[in-house]
């Protein structure tokens, strides 16, 4: 395993070793992994940085988290899926993700039974979906990236507000749908367009202050400053583009659109080989996903709940199944995604096994 570790970093493959050698030190591993998924590496102390991230947004959110991801390595342990995936935390950011948003936005009355008996289950759900659409996708080569969050979110936000365990049903929907009316657009200060910026950062976790959003950038850092860089430029670029078009001040500031310009590059970066022509693509995808955003905003939003991950990963699914017939572009398969700097070497040294087999 710790030859996998896909970016160079102190103690990294030490860790690794031992995560081989130690069935607890994979199983925390495993949660570890799941969150520095999120932003789609393997690095084990970047996963550190993240859940301290979440814990920083609110205590509630942060055990939302740990709940779903626990849960979720359980769960892929008991069905007996590939054990590399699951230390990979391949199959966790998803639940990860579902847990802290949910956290976030169904439990005004705070953590109580229901609180970590609907996480459990939500996360399950997550799993499930997950492989199925892993089953899926992976027939051509491609991944259905944050979908399953999305959809499990989706689904257990509407329904929790038809159950009697929540207080106040219309909470959800105030804090899940933010202002859609386009007549409520207006001009942007220098300092709301910078606050815009690090929540779509933050947005990640379901936060908007600042100190969220620089953990997630160290933890950025720790894989790739590739990642770092590209993150920072989708955030602005589809923010600039919700701005430009009009969209309604507050869902910008609170980071809704960055959020998704964000994630699309650190996708699009991996997925395709990274050329002048190539970057000028994936920005451009970037602002087009901020029309999938404002729909979604629209959409989903009034029924009290979140698609979050949504927009960018249907843009991005779009361009992976395309790939085959985008003569332009060299396409790179999810089982050769390392961080950007890697995976050259990572896909070469694995092409070149496969011939070996083959």
């Amino acid at each position: 395993m710790g030859a996998l570790a896909s970016c160079p970093f102190p103690f990294l493959n030490q860790w690794k070793d031992l995560v081989d050698k130690n069935k607890v030190a994979g199983f925390i591993d495993a949660i570890l992994c799941s969150y520095s998924q999120i932003i789609f590496n393997d690095n084990s102390f970047a996963g550190i940085v993240l859940i301290i991230a979440t814990f920083c947004v609110s205590p509630q959110v942060g055990v939302g988290g740990m709940v779903c991801t626990v849960t979720a390595v359980i769960y892929l342990k008991l069905l007996k899926v590939d054990p590399m995936m699951i230390r990979l935390g391949v199959y966790g950011f998803c639940p990860a993700l579902s847990g802290i948003i949910m956290a976030s936005l169904i439990f005004s009355d705070g953590m109580n039974v229901h609180f970590f008996v609907f996480l459990i289950l939500a996360a399950i759900f997550c799993v499930t979906v997950n492989l199925a659409l892993a089953a899926v996708f992976g027939r051509w080569d491609a991944s259905g990236l944050g979908l399953p969050f999305g959809f499990t979110t989706l689904v257990f936000m509407a329904a929790a507000q038809n159950m009697a365990f929540v207080a106040q049903p219309d909470t959800i929907v105030a804090h899940s749908a933010p202002i859609v009316d386009p007549s409520m657009a207006q001009a942007m200060t220098g300092m709301e367009m910078i606050q815009a910026l690090y929540a779509g950062i933050a947005e990640l976790f379901g936060g908007i202050t600042l100190l969220p959003a620089i953990l997630i950038g160290i933890a950025l850092l720790f894989g790739s400053r590739i990642d770092f860089i590209s993150s920072i430029l989708g955030a602005a670029v589809s923010t600039a583009a919700a701005v430009f078009f009009g969209v309604p001040t507050t869902p910008i500031i609170l980071g809704l659109y960055g959020y998704s310009g964000m994630l699309l590059m650190l996708v699009l970066t991996r997925s395709f080989k990274i050329t002048p022509a190539s970057y000028v693509l994936f920005l451009i995808m970037a602002a087009i996903s901020s029309f999938l955003a404002a729909w979604l905003t629209v959409s989903t939003g009034l029924i009290g709940a979140v698609g979050g991950p949504i927009p960018f990963s249907l843009t991005c699914c779009a361009l992976m199944l395309a790939a085959p017939n985008i003569g332009s572009m060299e396409y790179n398969a999810p089982k050769y995604w390392g961080v950007p700097e890697t995976i050259p070497a990572i896909k070469k040294a694995m092409l070149a096994q496969e011939d070996i087999a083959g």
